[in-house]
């Protein structure tokens, strides 16, 4: 169920999700910015992780964080969120609760234009790439390994840390080493508790 998610947490992913390519860890880290994700957003600014720190971090690194293997199943990404307590069905029929029958359907797809199972979902985009699915799997470990009942935005930054490589890895590392982000996120975690 999504409800397992915090309303921070659901920003990151549904964020992530707004883009225009493939969800990468990157396009997580970059939704931990764009909005105050509470205690997440307060580590990573304190440890110089900006915006611009991962514009500059991908700037030659197309499609983000994967090491091959991309899936682009949207089936292996429902699948995925399933499994962290996310159930697609249930998020559409909130959103159309809350704002209205069809929020989420897409514009008709141009002829010649593949649209393979993606309007099932109703999202424009729903596709998560390996490490991105990993980084969820993590979140909700973290959570669970931190004795909480719900996952927050900072257990999905603890799921990038231990992913994080490439562009996202030259991200977080602009200042401090992702050890020392951990250290800072996990004091901020247990004052927090």
């Amino acid at each position: 169920m999504f409800e397992r998610f915090s309303a921070q947490a659901r920003g990151v992913v549904v964020d992530a999700v707004a883009g225009s390519g493939p969800v990468t860890p990157t396009e997580l880290l970059t939704a931990l910015l764009t909005a105050d994700r509470g205690i997440a957003t307060e580590v990573l600014t304190e440890s110089g992780v900006t915006l611009d720190a991962i514009r500059r971090a991908g700037a030659g690194a197309k499609g983000g964080d994967s090491k091959g293997g991309d899936s682009h199943n949207l089936d292996d990404d429902a699948e995925i969120l399933k499994s962290i307590g996310i159930d697609l069905d249930a998020v559409r029929e909130s959103l159309e609760q809350s704002f209205g029958e069809g929020v989420l359907d897409e514009t008709p797809v141009p002829d010649g234009v593949g649209t393979s199972r993606k309007s099932r979902f109703g999202f424009p985009r729903s596709r998560f790439e390996k490490d991105s699915k990993k980084v969820l799997e993590l979140s909700l470990r973290e959570a669970l390994a931190h004795k909480d009942n719900r996952i927050g935005a900072e257990h999905i930054l603890l799921g990038i840390l231990r992913v994080a490589d490439g562009p996202t890895r030259q991200a977080l590392e602009t200042q401090v080493t992702m050890s020392v982000i951990r250290e800072r996120l996990e004091a901020k975690m247990n004052r927090a508790a």
